[in-house]
């Protein structure tokens, strides 16, 4: 009987350590997928909107006809504001008022003409910021764990019987693959949301000249032209709050896990607590990612 119980917690042993092998592989594959996506992710942050494609959409016939129509809409708003004015009889519609509209038309006139240099400029900027922020090292050396599995086999090879290896093994292998499958959801997260705050930007351009249109009337007419800048800059500074996103959870990947091992023994709950570690800074980061606008937008009261 105890050579048949030794093969077995033998067997048992060896099943426990594949299946460890095998919840690394998961793991390590989570990790490699993260390291791709986020690279990506990096590259469509600090891209330029004129570089891509999808630019000459925005700034063909659709942005030809927005600028036609904030021609119309200027000197529309402009005969409102210029009437609204004068007729006032509280106020003095004196000569400076009238070189005071003028003035105002004028600008106008060039914010929309030079809407497009505007919105490369701020892109720069943005683009500036993100490239002193952006370290390319931490996304090459960034690597899954091995340690995690290694310390588990080095703490249970001490008289550990064959069921603890066994389950220790099925919960490495378990949360290992639903650990790796959650770090690929993320990665995924992470370049959709970055690619959604292209998307807006690009949707934001053909607007541009007739937002603008209302400086001309001035008072609750510009109000469309200020709601455009503040909406764009709040896409473009929203590469900014990414960047640090990532970057921070990069900082909490190289303290290793979360939740230590207290007495040096592994078990279950250890092993779940581990690999919760691990996964928790992909979470932050693709939270983080995905509530950038929402926080731009709430440090900078902008609604």
């Amino acid at each position: 009987m105890g050579l048949i119980d030794s093969a077995i917690s033998g067997a048992m042993e060896a099943v426990g350590s594949g299946m460890m092998d095998a919840g690394n592989f998961f793991l390590k594959g989570g990790y490699s997928v993260w390291g791709n996506f986020s690279k990506v992710a990096m590259r469509y942050v600090q891209q330029q909107p004129e570089s891509l494609g999808a630019w000459q959409v925005v700034t063909g016939s659709v942005y030809t006809l927005s600028t036609g129509i904030a021609a119309s809409l200027s000197v529309l708003f402009f005969v409102l504001g210029w009437m609204r004015n004068s007729v006032e009889i509280r106020n003095n519609f004196s000569i400076d008022e009238v070189f005071k509209f003028c003035i105002r038309y004028v600008l106008t006139a060039g914010l929309i003409v030079n809407a497009l240099s505007l919105i490369s400029s701020v892109s720069e900027c943005a683009t500036a910021v993100v490239a002193v922020i952006y370290e390319e090292e931490g996304l090459e050396n960034q690597e899954a764990p091995d340690d995690l599995f290694e310390r588990a086999k080095d703490s249970l090879e001490d008289g550990d019987s064959g069921a603890d290896w066994l389950s220790v093994g099925v919960v490495a292998f378990l949360g290992g693959a639903v650990g790796g499958l959650f770090i690929i959801v993320c990665s995924v997260q992470l370049v959709l949301s970055v690619l959604s705050r292209l998307f807006k930007m690009y949707l934001c351009i053909p607007f541009a000249p007739v937002a603008f249109a209302g400086f001309a009337g001035g008072h609750e007419l510009a109000r469309s032209g200020i709601a455009w800048i503040q909406t764009f800059l709040s896409y473009a500074l929203e590469a900014v709050v990414i960047v640090l996103a990532i970057t921070v959870s990069y900082g909490l990947f190289s303290g290793g896990g979360l939740f230590e091992v207290g007495d040096g023994t592994w078990n279950t709950a250890t092993m779940i607590l581990q690999i919760c570690g691990y996964c928790m800074p992909f979470a932050c980061a693709a939270a983080s990612v995905k509530g950038a606008e929402l926080v731009v937008r709430r440090c900078l009261g902008l609604g």
